[in-house]
């Protein structure tokens, strides 16, 4: 167990990742089938839509005023995500449209892993593990 080093009115954990969109209707269609999860009614807010995952996560899909933001032209990754076959995995983002950045795939004795990025310029880590 981690011990938090001093009181904080901030609780010690992450419950929802958000990614902006400025097409919230493709975003949620393209992570829908990226995260292999039905769209429901119920967790869309107009301008916002919620993914909540088997392990208590939310994925927000957000474009509420994200027609005034540039598009970044880099940055980093928000999160990662686990593949079982890495090469299966980059096949399948780049048919759903998503585009692998960074020079491909990475591959090294313990993971392989690559980076990919939607029209927004959200960027996520796909990694497979090799222990």
């Amino acid at each position: 167990m981690v011990e938090k080093m001093k009181s904080s009115p901030v609780k010690c954990e992450v419950s929802s990742v958000i990614l902006w969109s400025r097409d919230i209707e493709k975003s949620i269609d393209l992570y829908s089938k990226l995260l292999g999860l039905p769209i429901e009614e119920k967790d869309n807010y107009g301008a916002l839509h919620i993914f909540r995952l088997p392990n208590g996560l939310e994925i927000m899909i957000d474009s509420n005023g994200m027609d005034k933001i540039p598009v970044p032209q880099s940055a980093p990754p928000l999160f990662f995500m686990p593949a079982d076959d890495i090469d299966k995995a980059a096949e399948y983002v780049q048919e759903l449209g998503f585009e692998i950045i960074y020079g491909g795939i990475h591959r090294n004795h313990a993971v392989s892993f690559f980076n990919m990025r939607d029209e927004d310029f959200n960027v996520i880590t796909i990694c497979q593990s090799h222990k």
